[in-house]
This record gives structure tokens, C-alpha cells and sequence, in this order.
């Protein structure tokens, strides 16, 4: 029973950190593009969040005109994307799975597979469009992150998370995995549909893509489930590269993670708010012109 209610307390507090991290998005970009951003509910607009979930919960027979299909992958990818978060090791003896890395791909791979089922079930041209683009975007993100991890494994000799976190405080591992780090940075962008090669949604031109025929609690799961993968992505490339939660004392060690987490997801969202959308063939040819063949190289270095 304490178990159970430890883990419902962690999953409450990931949904309510990404609640607020859709707010911090959207302050960040108001910045930079010289507006104001949600300042209307509450002070600075830090109700925004709650206001757009009431909304999103009250709304009439969110389940009409959607199939079994579409449901289910829904309720999929929020499932995977809330469980992904118990992967990443908080503490040395908090969260810290033996195979951590390993259950990353995987979760990743049913994330992509549930992405594709959302828009392929859906009864809109856009959204078929959508979970068309998703499959492409798992051919294009699929086998550098896969290929990703491999060098990461190879190089610390370990697929526990919080090991390879310990490692890289006591050695000079950063210096020779920055290059890893680069590669394994723009993979997570095409893994989690984030700018410039957000084509799954593409709201310029497909509306909302895979999500257009979503309203109600399912496209508040979708949008939850979309900073979910954030935040976990944000989480993991420090806990991969820049030792985690690991800092020179426990008292810093309880905040390590947190800051350096931000600070990955400030240079994704500055991503958003600068730069252009590849095309979906130019991001294909970027990964097996580029990050494959520069991830082949780093594994013949290393074997």
C-alpha cells in the first residue's frame, strides 16, 4: 500500500510538472517573439494550466465518432509515456532499474507504434496524413536512437541509467562523449516530434496532424503525453552525459537533475521558437547520411 501510494504521488507530481511545463513553453516563445504570453488566469498566468484542463475535462462525449483503435492508442501512448518517467534514476537508490536503458527503446519503439495507430484510426484526411508521417518519423528516429544507446552501452560497459551516471562524475567520460551527446541530442528531437522535425503534427499545414479529430480528455492525454516525452528526454540526456542526479553532495544531488534537466529543455524550446521545419525527406536523409554513418564510425572507434 505505501508503495502504491509513493508511485501514484510520483506520477502526479511528472503530470503536474508537465502541466507546467507547456506554460513555461509558451512564456519562453511569448519572450522571444516580443508578446506577452497566458497572464489572464492568476498572477503571470500560472492557473493557465488548471483553466485549460477543467476545459478539457467538462467537454461533452469526448469519445464520439472515435473507434476502439483510436482509444486505445490514445490511452497507449499516455500509459507509456507516465510509465517511461520511472527510468530515469533520481537518487543511486531511487529509481534505478537494472536494465533502464534497455525499457527506454522499448518504451520508445510503443510510443512511435501508438503515434501511428492515433492518426491511421482517425476518420480525418489530416490525420491519416499524420499517422503516416509518424511512421516515417519512426524509420528516421528509430535506428540512430537505437544505434545511440549501443555506443552508449559500449562506451560506460553498463545499461543501468544510474550507473552510468556515477561513472561520468569520477572520470573524464564528458570530454570524449560530446560528440555522442550532439548526435544523441538531435535523435531526441526526432524521436519526440519537437522542432524542425515536428512532422507528425505539422499545425501549419495539417491542422494538429495525427491529433486533428482529438478534443475533450483524449486530446488532453495526447497533449499531457507530448510534455511527458519532454520531460523525460530532458531527463535523460543529462543522466546519459552530464552525470544526473549525481553532484558533489547529497544536498546539491537533490537538485542536480532538476536544473540540468531545465537547461535541456530551454535549448529545445529555443529550438522551437527559431527554426524552420525540415521536410520530411531532407530529415530522413539526416539521419542515414549523417547521424547513422557518424554512429557506425563512434562503434568501430570503440570496438
Amino acid at each position: 500500500m505505501v508503495f502504491f501510494f509513493k508511485i501514484l504521488t510520483y506520477f502526479l507530481c511528472c503530470i503536474l510538472c508537465a502541466s507546467y511545463m507547456s506554460l513555461f513553453e509558451r512564456k519562453l516563445i511569448a519572450r522571444i517573439q516580443l508578446r506577452i504570453g497566458p497572464d489572464n488566469c492568476g498572477p503571470y498566468g500560472m492557473f493557465q494550466p488548471v483553466a485549460d484542463a477543467l476545459k478539457l475535462f467538462f467537454k461533452k462525449n469526448p469519445f464520439n465518432g472515435h473507434s476502439r483503435q483510436s482509444i486505445f492508442g490514445v490511452f497507449l501512448l499516455f500509459t507509456m509515456s507516465l510509465a517511461q518517467l520511472t527510468l530515469i534514476p533520481i537518487l543511486n537508490d531511487i529509481s534505478n532499474l537494472n536494465h533502464g536503458l534497455l525499457l527506454t527503446i522499448v518504451c520508445h519503439s510503443i510510443i512511435s507504434f501508438s503515434e501511428i495507430l492515433i492518426g491511421v484510426s482517425s476518420k480525418s484526411k489530416y490525420g491519416i496524413i499524420g499517422g503516416h508521417r509518424a511512421y516515417l518519423q519512426l524509420l528516421g528516429s528509430h535506428i540512430p536512437f537505437v544505434l545511440s544507446t549501443a555506443t552508449i552501452v559500449i562506451f560506460f560497459k553498463s545499461i543501468t541509467l544510474g550507473d552510468i551516471a556515477s561513472v561520468q562524475l569520477n572520470t573524464l567520460s564528458i570530454l570524449k562523449v560530446i560528440p555522442l551527446a550532439f548526435v544523441f541530442f538531435i535523435t531526441l528531437l526526432m524521436a519526440m516530434n519537437r522542432t524542425p522535425f515536428d512532422f507528425v503534427e505539422a499545425e501549419s499545414e495539417l491542422i494538429a496532424g495525427a491529433y486533428t479529430e482529438y478534443g475533450g480528455i483524449l486530446f488532453a492525454m495526447i497533449y499531457l503525453a507530448d510534455y511527458l516525452n519532454l520531460l523525460f528526454f530532458s531527463a535523460l540526456l543529462p543522466t546519459l552525459f552530464f552525470s544526473g542526479y549525481d553532484a558533489f553532495s547529497t544536498f546539491l544531488s537533490m537538485g542536480a537533475l532538476f536544473f540540468k534537466s531545465v537547461f535541456v529543455m530551454f535549448f529545445v524550446i529555443l529550438i522551437r521558437a527559431t527554426l524552420p521545419r525540415y521536410r520530411q525527406d531532407q530529415m530522413i536523409m539526416i539521419s542515414w547520411l549523417v547521424l547513422i554513418p557518424v554512429l557506425l564510425v563512434y562503434l568501430t572507434i570503440l570496438l
